[in-house]
């Protein structure tokens, strides 16, 4: 009986690696282009947070002190300075009654780092571009001799790169993204459209959209937009049954030109913060 695919299939060791570290290498078709590259799924509360990032006491006094300094530059009246009194008693009581908007921005805010956590996806990124590896052998010195990227924040990460080895470079069906045949394949029209592809494509889509921190790809995708539109429809069409014979008509009524220049102009936006290597 001949094999159904000519792909590598995974050692026992290949498979405990990949399962006990929660990481999975990831192959990636654009355009010309092809490679590896690694992905996971961790809770947003075990990854990095932007409180770092967020001004201290001391940066906000510094700026306050500066804003002052200015306005004096600019003859300005500041707290306590008599310029600012107006010759009009009245109308100086006026103005030092407090305005409730003054207030609108001591209501406590949520903080992000508050927010409930989620699973989200940490691809092997660096300086906001996706690294992808053109050979195995390439991706695994690397990984083996950087803690530069953005993957090196998971808790197996060192577990990870003690262990693998160029032939644990495998991936699973699931997690090669034929992204160069997505165009073509919507241009072709309603009768030649291949669900399983474009589906596929719209989960690493918003994968790597979050990850890049990548608006635009985000925005593409983000649920009631048209692209995402289609992608439950399709959805709907690889569950079968009765609705999926609806959603097979549905799928008609949608325009294949401009759904191919939607999903040319998300790919396009990928490619951009792709930095291929090996």
């Amino acid at each position: 009986m001949a094999a159904e695919s000519d792909a590598p299939e995974r050692g026992a060791d290949t498979e405990k690696l990949w399962n006990e570290t929660g990481v999975d290498p990831v192959e990636l078709h654009l355009g010309k282009d092809s490679g590896y590259t690694l992905r996971a799924y961790r809770m947003s509360d075990t990854l990095p947070g932007t409180k770092d990032d967020e001004p201290s006491e001391e940066s906000e006094e510094s700026d306050e002190e500066l804003a002052e300094e200015e306005m004096v530059a600019e003859g300005a009246p500041v707290d306590g300075d008599d310029d600012g009194e107006d010759k009009d008693g009245d109308e100086d009581e006026e103005s030092e009654e407090p305005d409730p908007k003054d207030f609108e921005d001591d209501e406590p805010e949520e903080d992000a780092l508050d927010a409930e956590p989620e699973e989200v996806p940490v691809f092997l990124t660096r300086k906001g571009k996706l690294l992808v590896f053109r050979e195995p052998a390439a991706l695994v010195a690397y990984v083996k001799e950087s803690d530069d990227h953005d993957l090196a924040a998971i808790d197996e990460w060192t577990d990870l790169k003690d262990r693998v080895t160029e032939d644990d470079i495998v991936c699973d069906e699931a997690d090669t993204y034929e992204l160069d045949l997505v165009v073509a394949n919507l241009r072709g029209g309603h009768d030649t459209w291949e669900p399983e592809l474009l589906i596929k494509a719209a989960e690493v889509g918003r994968d790597l959209g979050y990850a890049l921190k990548n608006d635009s790809v985000i925005a593409a995708l983000a649920p009631g937009s048209p692209l995402d539109d289609l992608d439950e429809t399709f959805r709907v069409v690889v569950d079968g049954g009765f609705k999926g014979k609806l959603a097979k008509r549905r799928l008609k009524r949608n325009d294949a030109q401009q759904a191919a220049i939607a999903w040319r102009g998300v790919i396009a936006k990928i490619n951009d913060h792709v930095e291929w290597r090996g």
